[in-house]
This record gives structure tokens, sequence and C-alpha cells, in this order.
């Protein structure tokens, strides 16, 4: 049994047994309550002509009734805030959004001058006013996504399970989703339409959890074996090949208050909870997959993993305390963190389906049977656990073996050759795409638009937070992605 905003849910899956809400508001605001009786036909002896501008005019009013409607649903659904007006914040610098040399957005969200309600409805906004087309292109994305996904989920139960990981999500992230949909209030849940609903937002606020996602993977040097003296991480991010991702490619900073701490994350346009994040501590973390093939938990009394994630950066100042957290959760389905700090670099393995084996990975771990590592002050991951006892998908799966191997064989050649790696080598290193582009093939890290491709691939020095990234996807089999600089120190 779960809940959805106070109702309770028979199951995870549809059809359900809700009231249907008596608060007047209209169906769309609460799209699982059951439909009224369809009406029976008018005996054409009570039939009248209505001429179009009637029709229109009452579309017109309705809508209008709707959009005010909604406001009060986002009221009852997002409840305790502590200020929720009907004006809109004329403070343009709660959400600034910079579009940087064509190839991606530096967003600032500023909630040391605004509640989270209020720098949720300028983020929105914001928006709307840098790309119109962003509701488009993200209900494209997510429709191609849903079909893309194994389980091809119906938008009805994305909604579902987005509301439930959203019942359990801290207040202050509550907030920003609420403002933000008082902007895109479209009625209508229709994925395709090129329209982007309220409800579809919330789905791609979560949509790690419940859209299947893809293949990434990531490596980092350390202590002796790093050039700078600080841990330098490579991390790529590897998603469908869907069409507009490349106009979503974002990096955002979160100036938070004094009882949290400042963070970027690094994901798509609209995210508030992106799988890439550094903070003002100097640690860093990056969401990988594993164990896909169980499918998802279900989503009743469960977080949602990056939202988990923003809190744990938001609020921990260290590896261990951010580990602890995370490991405390209940989520929607095992992944991989892959973690570091100025002077080391760990993954952490969290399998549900054997929570007795998960735990924190390090360079010099015991590793199941088949796989080794021997290269000391480095770690990797491909999305496989590795850890004895826990889900086995590295065995007999060569997009993870191979990719595996490209990157012991590239880590121990550089430091063999040249005694230490920079962030010029760990570059070449994400890059590198084998002999076409596809992991499974040729070992590739940097992975083809006919792969999984690598929609984002970013270098990060943890001691001067110097970050440059690629943008993808990138065309070519094999591609050769270019890196730009991104912040040149600290941006905090």
């Amino acid at each position: 049994m779960g809940e959805i905003w106070g109702w309770t849910l028979s199951s995870d899956t549809p059809p359900y047994s809700l009231p249907a809400p008596s608060w007047g508001f209209p169906r769309w605001a609460f799209p699982f309550a059951p439909a009224p009786p369809k009406p029976q036909g008018i005996p054409a002896s009570a039939q009248c002509p209505i001429s179009i501008a009637f029709v229109l005019n009452l579309l017109n009013y309705r809508y209008i009734q709707q959009k005010k409607q909604l406001k009060l649903a986002a009221k009852m659904l997002f409840k305790n805030y502590s200020t929720m007006g009907d004006a809109m914040s004329t403070d343009n610098s709660l959400a600034t959004i910079d579009y940087i040399d064509n190839l991606y957005y530096r967003t600032t969200l500023d909630f040391s001058k605004g509640s989270h309600f209020e720098v949720g409805q300028a983020y929105a906004q914001a928006i709307v006013d840098t790309l119109p087309t962003f509701g488009a292109t993200v209900d494209n994305f997510l429709y191609l996504s849903a079909k893309s996904a194994p389980e091809t989920p119906e938008l009805s139960t994305l909604i579902t399970r987005s509301y439930n990981l959203i019942s359990n999500m801290p207040q202050q992230y509550k907030d920003e989703m609420a403002g933000m949909i008082t902007i895109f209030n479209y009625p209508i849940d229709k994925l395709g339409d090129g329209i982007l609903s309220s409800n579809e937002l919330l789905v791609y606020e979560v949509m790690h959890d419940v859209i299947d996602p893809g293949s990434c993977s990531a490596a980092a040097v350390y202590g002796n074996a790093s050039a700078t003296g600080s841990t330098i991480v490579g991390r790529n991010f590897d998603w469908y090949d869907i069409p507009g991702t490349s106009e979503l490619h974002n990096v955002q900073i979160y100036l938070n208050n004094d009882s949290t701490y400042d963070i970027v994350g690094i994901g798509f346009l609209g995210q508030l909870f992106p799988a890439s994040v550094f903070s003002e501590n100097h640690i860093s973390g990056a969401l990988l997959d594993s164990d896909m093939k169980q499918g998802y938990f279900t989503t009743v009394g469960a977080n949602s993993y990056p939202s988990d994630f923003r809190y744990a950066f938001e609020h921990f100042d260290s590896i261990g305390g951010v580990s602890y957290y995370l490991l405390g959760q209940q989520d929607t389905h095992s992944y991989i963190a892959f973690l570091a700090d100025t002077n080391s670099a760990v993954v952490l393995e969290n399998d549900l389906e054997h929570p007795s084996s998960r735990g924190l990975r390090t360079s010099s771990s015991v590793l199941r049977d088949g796989a080794t590592w021997e290269i000391p002050n480095t770690v990797v991951a491909v999305n496989s656990f590795l850890l004895p006892g826990t889900t086995d998908e590295f065995t007999g799966e060569p997009s993870n073996t191979k990719r595996f191997a490209s990157y012991s064989s590239l880590l121990s050649g550089d430091l063999l050759s040249q005694g230490s790696i920079n962030m010029q080598d760990m570059q070449s290193i994400m890059s590198y795409a084998g002999s076409d582009g596809i992991a499974k093939n040729s070992g590739a890290i940097y992975r083809a638009t006919n792969d999984y491709p690598t929609l984002q691939s970013y270098i990060l020095d943890m001691g001067s937070l110097e970050l440059v990234a690629n943008f993808g996807p990138t065309s070519g089999n094999p591609p050769h992605p270019t890196y730009t600089q991104v912040f040149a120190s600290s941006p905090f």
C-alpha cells in the first residue's frame, strides 16, 4: 500500500482505486481519479444549434479557470509553504541562465535571495524566456525515452510513480517544483504532443528513477598517480540518442543559504536533481546504473535517488558522510555512485538486491571472480558491481568487461610511461572511442551515436575545481570529441 498526496494506493501499477476528489478541481489536476460516467446521448428533440463562437468562449473560460485551479491544486499537493503568493517575483537574480559558446547553458539558482518556491518559479520563467522551445523538446525527450525503455511505461504510470517519489522529498524540493508548475501549467497530459504539461514536468524531474537510463562510466587518479597532487576525475554520461538533448546541456550553480553547502550540478536544463554534482567542500559524485536487468523496485515509500544525491552534497562535507546518508535510503533501483575528494576516490556500490554485500570499493578492494585491478591510487567504474556477493553484470557483458579493460590499459600505460596523469591525459582516456565507438565491440569509453552515445564527458580537478567538458553527442565512428573549459577555478 502507498499514498499519493494522502490517497491510498493498492499497488504500483494501474488500475487504482482512488476516491474522486471533492474539492472541485478539474480531473486533469488529479489524473488518477476515476473518470466520471460518460453522458448519455441527448434526444434529437432536445438538441439545439450552438455557435462556434460560443464554444470557443466556453473553452477559453474553462482554460482560465483551470489555470486558477491548478494554483489551488498545487497548494494542496505541495503543502506547507511559508509563502506562495499569486504574484510572481520580479527579482530576476533568483534564477539566471546564460548560453555559453552555443554549447551549454550556465544556470545560477540563488536560494540566498528568495524562497525555494520563488526560485523554482523564477527558474521556469527564465527557461521560457531563454529557450521558448524547451517544453516541446522535453515533451519529445520523455516520449522517446519512454518508447526506448524496455518496459515502455504508460504516461499515467510514470506520473503515478513520480508522485510517489515526490511525496517523500524534502519540503524545499517540493516547493521548487510547485514554483515551476505555476509556469509550466498546461493541463493535458499527452507525450508527443509538443507541449509540456505540469505532470510531465514532474516526470522529467525524476526521470532517472522512472525511465530506464542508459550507460555511463568514470575514472579517477589521486595521490602519486595525479600530476596535480589532487584527485582528477573523468566522467562520461551515456544516454539514448534522442533529438534535442544537445539543446539542453546545463551546468547549474546552486547558491544555498548558510545552513547548506553550495553545489554545482551537470545535467540538463530544467533538472533540479542532476546525475553529476560537486560541492564547495571539494567533493564530487556521479551516478551510474547497474543491475538494471532486475528492473525497478516499487516507488511506494521509496526515495528519488538523484534527489537523495543532491541532498547529500548539500548537507555533508565528506565522502564518508555522503556515503553513509546514501546507503541509508530506500531507493527505486540499485546504482553506483562514483565519489571523490581532493585526496581519494571510491565507488559506492548500492546493490539493493544484495544489501549485505553493498559498500565502498577502493583501488585495493577484493573484487568478484573474473575481475582484477592492480593499479594503485586509481579507481574506475562501468555499469556493473564488482564487490563479491553483489549482482553480477560483469561476467559475460562485453560492454562492461571491455570498457573496464580499456581503462586498465590506458591508465597503466600512461602511468608506466610518465609516472602520473594530468588533466589532458584524463581527457584522452575519457575520449577513447576504440575502433568504432561501440563499447561491446572495441571497448570504447567515449561512445558513438550508434551505441549508447556519450552525451556529456567531463574532467574535474578536485583541488582547483577546474572543469573541462565535452557536450555531445559527437558524430563519427569512432567519434573524436573536443573539450571546452567550463571553470578555470572554483565557481564558489
